[in-house]
């Protein structure tokens, strides 16, 4: 039986500004997908949301989310199609990372600062709890005092 070779690999993966607002899902993809596949993921960061050369899919903006991972060179093509069939992806790139050691790819690390990011953003866009049944909505502003009657 031959040995499979596993390697690094660095994707560059590209989502609709929408999911900015809702980076778990974005990030959760990637990890889901690299996981299923027997993927080791070394560091995972937020690049950036920025604006489109050109449109794609009707989309001005972009984020940008940058992943290094190890992973046998076998379960490549599987990893590339799970990307091009989600619709949650516009664009990804995955190239192979022999340009980089495993100290700079380490060091690239920004996943506790993107997990801090997904639950703030996810606070943010929590509905606001309505008020009790029965409690008084909260009292008319007093006039100025300089005010005319």
């Amino acid at each position: 039986m031959r040995q499979v070779p596993t390697c690094n690999y660095e994707a560059m993966f590209l989502f609709p500004q929408s999911v900015t607002a809702d980076l778990k899902s974005g990030v959760d993809l990637i990890k889901d997908v690299l996981t299923k596949n027997g993927a080791t993921i070394i560091a995972i960061k937020k690049w950036g949301d920025r604006p489109l050369a050109y449109p794609i899919q009707k989309q001005k903006r972009g984020l940008y989310i940058l992943c290094y991972f190890s992973v046998s060179t076998d379960k490549l093509g599987e990893i590339e199609r799970a990307f091009n069939l989600s619709e949650l992806v516009i664009r990804q790139l995955l190239l192979r990372a022999d340009h980089l050691s495993m100290e700079e790819m380490v060091n690239a690390e920004g996943q506790a600062d993107l997990t801090i990011e997904a639950n703030l953003r996810a606070e943010s866009n929590a509905p606001a709890t309505p008020a009790a049944p029965g409690t008084a909505a909260a009292a008319p502003a007093a006039a100025p005092a300089g005010a005319a009657r």
